[in-house]
């Protein structure tokens, strides 16, 4: 059998980071190769650590306490320690050696990347999508972009209030959009640490134009939304959720922008 060896990757992509490719058993006999690498990184290289363990085939107790250490000292200097490409047999060893209670592990090197810029550059993410006209899709969308907040660490009742608002802005579109006109509705959603954007563009329908854009100006001069308006409950609940809300009429469309801060 091979000799444990590690491999360390940087690429332009991850600049901060610093990727160790493991490869073969992490026996006992890996140990002093394991302080020699762990030694090198902490003096020449990013200390946000992603070990990619897709080729290990066996994890030994006193290989772990080696990377215990070195994750101490990494956290210690503002650095991390993170897993990737576990097999089952691999995480298996682990979860027998309570490992996951010190370390997170993602399914690869990208997904951990995606994770640091996340955690620690504010990179946002988002997604674009559409979806026919028709009040039976928007359940699914709303419950879509609850889903993504909470897996960003969203509360639930962020959650809540961001499935909330997509669901009267969608709902607007359907019922207040040109239904001749055969364009799908589209929504764009911007998520990072601090605050969520959500933008829904859809087909204006002319004999409507004016009273939406009637209604627009009433919420937008309101301080204090009147909910016993009875017009325009959609948007005044939408106002009161969000932080921003902006309305744009053009020939392209009606566009409803909303942001809201995350926790506020």
């Amino acid at each position: 059998m091979e000799s444990m060896r590690i491999e360390i990757w940087q690429t332009q992509d991850t600049p901060n980071t610093t990727v160790l490719h493991v490869i073969n058993e992490l026996d006992g006999a890996s140990v002093e190769k394991l302080n020699e690498v762990f030694d090198e990184v902490l003096h020449k290289y990013p200390r946000y650590v992603i070990a990619d363990l897709s080729q290990v085939t066996l994890f030994s107790s006193a290989a772990l306490g080696r990377f215990m250490g070195f994750k101490k000292r990494l956290v210690e200097s503002k650095g991390d320690l993170v897993f990737t490409g576990l097999t089952l047999d691999i995480r298996t060893q682990l979860s027998s050696l309570g490992a996951f209670k010190i370390f997170e592990s993602y399914p690869n090197v990208r997904s951990a990347v995606n994770a640091y810029k996340w955690e620690h550059e504010g990179i946002s993410q988002s997604l674009t999508l559409s979806f026919p006209p028709e009040l039976h899709f928007v359940p699914p969308v709303r419950q879509l972009v609850s889903r993504i907040a909470k897996q960003k660490g969203y509360s639930s009742r962020d959650s809540f209030r961001l499935e909330t608002i997509v669901d009267e802005v969608c709902n607007n579109a359907v019922e207040h959009g040109d239904a001749d006109a055969y364009r799908d509705i589209e929504l764009f959603l911007g998520i990072d640490r601090e605050k969520v954007e959500i933008k829904v563009i859809n087909t204006s329908n002319p004999a409507k134009v004016e009273v939406l854009k009637q209604l627009s100006n009433s919420i937008s001069k309101t301080a204090v939304p009147q909910l016993d308006d009875k017009r325009g409950r959609g948007l005044t609940l939408i106002k009161m959720l969000s932080n921003n809300l902006s309305i744009d009429f053009s020939e392209n469309g009606t566009t409803v922008h909303v942001t809201r801060l995350r926790g506020d």
